[in-house]
Parts: structure tokens; C-alpha cells; sequence
């Protein structure tokens, strides 16, 4: 857990104190702590399940408060981001005729199969 200030460098500690030193003993990192079940975490780290989960919740919202504060602060300068975006979000085939066909070029976000003949 040393890397959650690395991570969350405005996260509020104080009410996990108690927790951190024993995730830091048993290594547990902060993608643990968002990925793993907070029963395994407990049983590594000898700490009672329910006190992992407020704690994996809590990092978890901070995060998400976090994206959302970011995401609040683009739409202000959307205009100016928005051919950048709309770049982004197809990949060039390098073939101007089937870029045409497929919208700007293949699709990102999506698994894409091309067949045919060469």
C-alpha cells in the first residue's frame, strides 16, 4: 500500500491507519487491493475482511472521483479537443477507398476481422 499516495496522492489515510501497515508487510499494492477479493487481501494481511472492503470501496471512489473531475474539466474545451478525438477513434487501413467505406477507417474500442481475398 505504499503506492496509494503514488496513486491517490490526496487520499484521506486517517480512518485506514489502523490497515496500512499490515497491507505494506503483506505487499499488497493498491491494484491488489482493486482487483483481488477483499477476503483473500484480508487473509494475507491478518486483517478482518469488512475493514478491507470499506477500505477497496473508499479507493474506489476516490478514483472514480477522480475521472469524473477530469472528464468535467474536458467538456469546457471540447471544441477545441474534438477533431482530435474523432482522429482517435478509427484506425487508417493506409487505403483511402475502404477508409471511405468503413467511416474514417477501422474502429477502435472493438474487435475487428477482416477476410477476404488478397
Amino acid at each position: 500500500m505504499t503506492d496509494l499516495l503514488h496513486v491517490l496522492a490526496d487520499f484521506p489515510t486517517a480512518s485506514f491507519s489502523h490497515l496500512i501497515p499490515s497491507l505494506d508487510k503483506a505487499l499488497i499494492t493498491t491494484s491488489d487491493l482493486l482487483t483481488l477479493d477483499a477476503v483473500d487481501i484480508a487473509k494475507r494481511a491478518q486483517l478482518p475482511p469488512t475493514e478491507v472492503a470499506k477500505l477497496a470501496e473508499a479507493v474506489l471512489q476516490a478514483l472514480q472521483g477522480n475521472i469524473d473531475a477530469v472528464n468535467s474539466s474536458k467538456t469546457h474545451h471540447e471544441g477545441e479537443n474534438e477533431d482530435a478525438l474523432k482522429a482517435w477513434q478509427t484506425i487508417s487501413t493506409l487505403d483511402d477507398t475502404l477508409d471511405i467505406a468503413l467511416g474514417g477507417g477501422i474502429p477502435t474500442g472493438y474487435m475487428t476481422e477482416i477476410t477476404g481475398e488478397r
